[in-house]
């Protein structure tokens, strides 16, 4: 699995807003760049950018090797950029799930935990989303290559959840 996340940064924080599912198989180049295109318009709308990726593996491998090449080129045009791998042995602790690794010098480091902010209430609002299989309503890009009547920007999966109005953090 491997997606985007947008948002927008001022000064230290990275202030992620949203997430954009891409593939759930391989991510080929030309399909890449196309889903990145869109995703970019779809930004400009809003005042977002492209700030990082994230990525997960069924065993949950936080090893970046695989979408390094994707995150060199998302940090070539936002110098900011971060890389998440999605840490399943958290996500039963009731933990903020994610380790992240950010780039500094040409070479990417880790995130420490200390670094991030998540409330509690978005940490229980997403157990609630997971216990409740929103995943498996996910549309990614690849399914919408699929079948194009499906939206990967996803703007119904938590209508009517708790997560539809839980406040950004920190939001200004």
């Amino acid at each position: 699995v491997i997606g985007i996340f947008v948002g927008s940064s001022k000064g230290n924080v990275l202030k992620v807003v949203d997430a954009m599912p891409l593939f759930h198989t391989h991510a080929l180049a030309p399909m890449l760049k196309v889903s990145c295109m869109l995703i970019e318009q779809h930004c400009k709308a809003g005042g977002l950018e492209i700030i990082g990726i994230y990525h997960a593996t069924p065993h949950g491998a936080a090893d970046m090797t695989r979408v390094k090449p994707i995150a060199d080129k998302i940090a070539s045009n936002f110098a900011a950029a971060s890389v998440w791998a999605v840490d399943p042995a958290r996500l039963a602790e009731r933990q903020f799930a994610l380790r992240g690794t950010s780039r500094t010098q040409d070479e990417w480091k880790p995130i420490a935990a200390e670094a991030v902010s998540l409330s509690e209430e978005a940490i229980s609002a997403t157990v609630k989303a997971l216990t409740d299989l929103k995943y498996l309503e996910v549309v990614d890009f690849d399914d919408h290559l699929n079948d194009v009547s499906l939206s990967w920007l996803n703007t119904t999966l938590f209508k009517g959840h708790e997560l539809e109005h839980l406040p950004l953090e920190g939001t200004d």
